[in-house]
């Protein structure tokens, strides 16, 4: 699973996602910091790479449709401790399949998953 991880993403969940062994390209670790959501949008598409990010922006799927990427993880976690924000990501991305992620939106709250699924065909 290939993952780009935008800027605004704690650094704690961009290393839970490195953990995992999956390709992960940091915005702020690849010196990319300032790019536009279109740029980290262009990036992924290219690479087939699944956005992480808590722009809210990425949830206009006819702006950044997820099926022209590898999907878009939204996490819509605010206002809370960096600690807590990452055990609830945690809690709900481990349970997420690869199915579940890919060319998929997927918004996560601290209350619940909501994943809107591409159309096949």
């Amino acid at each position: 699973m290939k993952i780009i991880a935008d800027e605004n993403l704690f650094a704690p969940i961009v290393n839970y996602l490195e953990s995992l062994c999956n390709d992960v390209l940091s915005v702020r670790d690849a010196n990319l910091s300032g790019i536009s959501d279109d740029e980290v949008y262009e990036i992924a598409c290219r690479e087939k790479r699944i956005i992480v990010t808590m722009d809210k922006d990425f949830t206009r799927i006819l702006r950044f449709s997820p099926r022209m990427c590898g999907g878009i993880v939204v996490v819509k976690i605010y206002k809370r401790r960096v600690d807590e924000t990452l055990e609830i990501f945690e809690n709900y991305f481990s349970n997420l399949s690869k199915e579940d992620l890919f060319e998929n939106l997927v918004s996560i709250t601290p209350d619940c998953v909501r994943i809107k699924r591409s159309k096949n065909g």
